[in-house]
């Protein structure tokens, strides 16, 4: 397929050369790979700790002010609001996109954080969720669009079966922080543990420990021998996958406040794991009750033991939705989403 002879700026944390640090900067990293295939040019701008390195801020403007007629996609967190009201007011460059990470927009734009006209001027707003369009609309904005999470179909699981000795495994990867349900992962395990269930489970960390939870976080673990912190697991190749696919279940009870789409939910079906996750934001809409995981309440450590008690017991099929997790990804990958119909369609090509 030729490329369209098209100019891209890409800004936001992408951590290029790197492994990729958190949601954001895969999402990134995964823009410039699929962008490069698509377009003639593709110009980042990293933002990645941008209030440390304030020098990022004068390539912006010199990269902005070099290509007026280039296609910007804003794809920020924290420095978005900043961006799009400075392009709001100097309008150097007339198409811009803001590709929004996190769910929760609608609440800062109802809380004054961005200026709802600069909102108004964008191109597209693209969105991870059918209700934050909703959402939004009720705001005023009629320039949403929903693109679900994606990405790359690195690996497909082939063994659905658990030999029935075997302890349940079950695994939390995400950032270590008190409002990705932590605690309540960890009072969960003690409810089971304390009920006589702890030879037939084991629950595993991984993910960056928040610094100022760090203490907390293994004095909670340290108790129990069937809790561990298992490091960083590196899922920008197969192998991490296989080594992911290798647990029985997930366990994703957040209820950050920036939680969108979450990546992990593509990543645990990917590997053929359920997950137990909190009702919280989009969860509902990405996880299909029964079929690829259960829905618990959100700060609920017994609604989520129950949970884990019904995978022990053997209620749940597990193998069931294993298999239908692994055909329910496909629609997430990124070339699927991140097509030429849905460039034509917003006006990148």
């Amino acid at each position: 397929m030729a490329k369209m002879k098209n100019k891209i700026i890409l800004i936001g944390a992408i951590n290029q050369g790197g492994v990729p640090t958190c949601g954001e900067t895969m999402k990134n990293q995964l823009f410039v790979k699929r962008f490069g295939e698509l377009f003639d040019k593709v110009i980042t701008v990293d933002t990645l700790n941008w209030k440390r390195r304030p020098w990022v801020l004068v390539r912006l403007l010199f990269t902005l002010l070099l290509n007026m007629r280039a296609k910007v996609i804003i794809s920020a967190s924290g420095a978005a609001t900043y961006l799009i009201s400075f392009l709001y007011r100097i309008p150097i460059c007339r198409n811009v996109y803001f590709w929004v990470v996190g769910g929760n927009l609608a609440q800062e734009v109802r809380k004054g954080k961005y200026n709802l006209a600069a909102l108004r001027k964008l191109r597209r707003i693209l969105v991870q969720g059918e209700s934050m369009v909703r959402e939004l609309s009720e705001c005023g904005l009629n320039n949403v669009t929903f693109v679900p999470n994606s990405k790359p179909i690195l690996f497909t699981p082939t063994n659905f079966t658990k030999e029935v000795s075997e302890p349940y495994r079950f695994v939390f990867l995400s950032r270590i922080h008190p409002s990705k349900g932590i605690v309540e992962i960890c009072e969960a395990a003690k409810i089971l543990n304390e009920g006589g269930y702890q030879g037939q489970f084991s629950v595993d960390f991984y993910g960056k420990v928040e610094p100022a939870f760090a203490d907390d976080f293994h004095s909670m673990i340290q108790p129990y021998a069937n809790l561990s912190y298992r490091g960083f697991l590196n899922l920008t190749n197969a192998d991490g996958y296989k080594c992911l696919s290798q647990y029985d279940v997930m366990l994703f009870p957040t209820y950050w406040s920036g939680e969108g789409f979450p990546g992990i939910v593509i990543d645990a079906n990917m590997s053929g794991l359920p997950l137990i996750a909190s009702d919280w934001n989009m969860n509902k809409e990405v996880i299909e009750e029964g079929k690829t995981g259960i829905i618990i309440p959100i700060h609920d450590s017994g609604a989520l033991a129950d949970a884990m008690l019904r995978f022990i017991s053997g209620e749940e099929d597990l193998a069931a939705m294993k298999r239908y997790s692994v055909e329910y990804v496909q629609q997430f990958d990124f070339r699927n989403v991140l097509s030429v119909g849905l460039m034509q369609q917003i006006g990148l090509m």
